[in-house]
């Protein structure tokens, strides 16, 4: 987001959150805080300083089992706080809130300043404008210290910015850039919408219509039109005419966008988590093909071996029983040569094994090649695969299909068929018992039925049945989220980590092993499996 779509945000934000108490706060990651606001409804703020995003979402997100030291912080100091003004600094990527809340009786002014400029960006929280901590450390503004703004960008302001200095010999990528070096609030892609709205760049009359695009812009930050870009995954606070989807407000597509971004991130994730297997299955390939080749040098010594016993039925009347080696002399050299043998056989017997052993040798050489061909283009394929993985592309389905499948090699009694099943509150949970049982289970469901798989590790697969209810209650999903955790390799912990979503956002990719899926839209739930504390 840059600062004209910040003021945009700001004006739909200052509308549902002012005047707001802050119920609750999370920080699902190192970067990223929601804030629980309740005002005539409830809405949820999320903050992305390196991202240069804040918005309302309707997603959930929840804080990791061990909680950052600044959401310790805030919570201290701003949970039961008043939302009493949000504020940008001029044009800037700065937004401030000011939380006020009663203490012993007295107001406490807080602020949250969030610098929303990417990859350096913060969330301090200041009170009387002395810093009391920050989502990251600062050596610009350390605890304890005054608050040192930003310093603010020399650029001329939107409404009154003189755009005759143009070139107008430039080409689109110019103006653009044009723009964003001296128009103050101005981004990269808010620049190029701005341009392309004008039409020609080369006409004699550019400067004027670069002002009349740029004043139509401005004049949707307080009246905004939002618009989600599907092709380019963001939202805009201007209408996009043919290529973009209208929206109720501003914050609603900048959710959409959000969703669809975590959704690729996702995919991405899935991908590159194929990384590891694909290097095992090639490093195994690529041991099978040393093998091969070690073979199949050694298989051309198989002449020699017959000639070898050729010169023991000359001299089978010359050598003893138990003899482990001998040396006879070779008639067509004239030359002695030793053989080795085993001394628990006869010469003949000797020589029978050496012919079987040459005959093997030449009978297996085509084979050997032919696997040889095989496993170098698995390698290929292979090598391919794990490039795609690591760039966060689709894997070829081809390469999936190399993975082995590894059957469970545990003796004993033939586990029963069909999927354990469970009811609550009169919803039918279904658990896979395998690999094999996992598919079974998330084929068999339907689309809006509830899915769920620990996160971070080997599980089963856990379906709830909607049976066309609307809403599944929490508790149905607690228990079934309980149900995942203890048939996965972490039921012997405390706590852990269950991936909830749709069955539609659950896919197995073409020739997987068993059990595999790529999930996205997912929101995650932490359950206790320490039967004290849960009936405490």
């Amino acid at each position: 987001m840059d600062g004209l779509a910040i003021a945009a945000c700001i004006g739909e934000l200052r509308e549902s959150l002012v005047d707001g108490v802050i119920q609750k706060i999370r920080q699902p990651t190192r970067d990223r805080v929601v804030l629980q606001v309740r005002g005539t409804q409830s809405h949820r703020l999320i903050i992305e300083p390196k991202a240069a995003s804040l918005h309302r979402t309707t997603a959930e997100y929840e804080s990791p089992q061990a909680p950052f030291s600044f959401l310790m912080l805030l919570r201290r100091h701003l949970r039961g706080g008043r939302i009493t003004a949000i504020r940008q600094r001029g044009w800037d990527r700065v937004v401030t809130f000011d939380v006020e809340r009663r203490i012993d009786g007295a107001a406490v002014t807080y602020e949250l300043v969030c610098e929303l400029v990417g990859v350096r960006g913060n969330l301090v929280l200041l009170k009387d404008n002395r810093i009391l901590g920050a989502m990251r450390p600062d050596g610009r503004n350390a605890v304890g210290a005054t608050y040192r703004p930003l310093p603010p960008q020399s650029k001329d302001d939107p409404r009154t910015a003189v755009l005759e200095e143009v070139a107008t010999d430039a080409t689109e990528e110019e103006v653009a850039r044009f723009l964003v070096r001296t128009v103050d609030g101005v981004g990269r892609r808010t620049a190029e919408d701005i341009v392309s709205r004008t039409g020609d760049v080369a006409a004699l009359d550019l400067a004027q219509r670069l002002r009349s695009s740029l004043d139509s812009v401005l004049a949707a930050i307080p009246n905004p039109q939002p618009a989600y870009i599907p092709s380019e995954e963001r939202a805009t606070f201007y209408r996009m005419t043919g290529r973009s989807e209208p929206m109720a407000t501003f914050g609603e597509a900048l959710d959409r966008a959000l969703v669809a971004r975590r959704a690729a991130q996702q995919d991405r994730s899935d991908e590159q988590a194929m990384v590891v297997p694909l290097q095992r299955a090639l490093a195994k390939a690529r041991r099978t093909q040393e093998k091969l080749r070690d073979w199949l040098e050694h298989a051309s010594s198989s002449d020699a071996l017959q000639a070898s016993a050729d010169l023991l039925m000359i001299h089978q009347n010359e050598i003893e029983r138990g003899s482990d080696s001998v040396e006879v002399i070779d008639p067509a050299t004239e030359q002695p040569v030793r053989l080795r043998l085993d001394p628990s056989l006869s010469a003949i017997e000797n020589a029978q094994r050496m012919y079987e052993r040459a005959k093997r040798m030449r009978r297996g050489v085509p084979q050997v090649r032919v696997r040889l061909c095989r496993l170098d283009r698995e390698v290929a394929i292979l090598a391919e695969a794990i490039k795609q993985a690591e760039r966060g592309e689709t894997v070829d389905g081809r390469a999936l299909g190399l993975l082995p499948n590894r059957p469970n090699r545990r003796k004993g009694p033939v586990p029963p068929s069909g999927p354990k099943q469970f009811e609550v509150e009169g919803f039918a949970i279904l658990v896979g018992r395998s690999a094999k049982e996992n598919d079974r289970v998330l084929r068999s469901a339907a689309p809006d039925d509830l899915w769920l798989h620990v996160r971070d590790g080997a599980g089963s697969h856990v379906v709830v049945r909607r049976r066309g209810a609307h809403e599944i209650p929490r508790s149905v999903v607690v228990e079934a989220a309980r149900l995942a955790a203890q048939h996965s390799k972490h039921k012997s912990e405390r706590k852990a980590e269950v991936v909830v979503t749709e069955v539609r956002n659950v896919r197995k990719p073409k020739g997987a092993p068993d059990g595999l899926a790529i999930v996205r839209n997912e929101d995650t739930l932490t359950v206790n499996l320490d039967p004290v504390e849960r009936n405490e």
